[in-house]
């Protein structure tokens, strides 16, 4: 089983501190180029990623995306001609305060799915429902939504370079706290979603999580195949760690 790793740095970390710690996990991970199947993905905040991009040209292990992109002239946001000329390798699309604090709609994030993904960027959709869809029962619905909208207009020819990263919004603050009976049961209202959103795709599109695991936890997610990775920010957990939990599972 393919294993994908996503790091996301937020916006506390320097750019040498965001090179470094990307060369350090690399290193600490890279026996595993030929012993385990997994990818490591690095996220890196908009005003870092040229320089980030420039100072790490071998991609065999890990490949380094954009947090946001703007398919229209927007102030601090980089367009997808602009990714390509510095050499990213994807872009993240429908993050939370995306969604949450700048207000862009479904259909806003599936245009820019679109766009990305024709130029032939990979590309991840993140998913998650508020605390109150949480707690007032919607939030099956609410995801399945943002699924279906986000996933409507995905070219065929794009389905070995896309996932799906479910975050809970309240994950972010930690306001709330599900248990692992509802965690689940989203995993699997995600699939499915999925699975009608494209129907006749040749693969089974990856899911990752971006709640907070034990190691043994994830392990035993990874084991009976209910994610196919992790998403996981600098906040949360160092790049050290984040490289020592890569090596335990291994």
């Amino acid at each position: 089983m393919l294993k994908f790793y996503c790091y996301n740095f937020t916006e506390e970390r320097s750019t040498p501190q965001i090179i470094d710690d990307i060369k350090m996990m690399c290193e600490k991970t890279k026996r595993l180029e030929r012993e385990e199947d997994i990818m490591l993905f690095v996220f890196v905040p908009t005003l870092s990623l040229e320089a980030v991009c420039a100072a790490i040209p071998d991609r065999k292990l890990v490949k380094i995306s954009s947090q946001s992109f703007s398919v229209k002239p927007v102030t601090n946001e980089l367009s997808p001609a602009k990714l390509k000329s510095i050499g990213a390798d994807m872009a993240i699309t429908g993050l939370a305060d995306r969604r949450c604090f700048m207000g862009e709609t479904d259909e806003a994030t599936r245009d820019n799915l679109e766009v990305i993904l024709n130029m032939g960027f990979k590309s991840m959709l993140c998913v998650g429902e508020t605390r109150e869809a949480a707690e007032n029962g919607t939030a099956a619905k609410v995801i399945t939504r943002q699924i279906k909208t986000g996933y409507s207009k995905i070219p065929y020819e794009a389905h070995y370079r896309i996932g799906t990263i479910y975050r809970p919004l309240w994950d972010f603050d930690q306001s709330y706290t599900a248990d692992e009976s509802y965690t689940l049961d989203m995993f699997k209202t995600i699939k499915q979603a999925v699975k009608e959103a494209l129907p006749g795709f040749p693969i089974e599109m990856p899911l990752f999580y971006g709640g907070m695991l034990t190691a043994e936890k994830l392990a035993e997610y990874f084991d009976k195949e209910l994610i196919d990775g992790v998403f996981w920010d600098s906040k949360a957990i160092s790049a050290d760690e984040f490289a020592e939990i890569i090596n335990k599972l291994a």
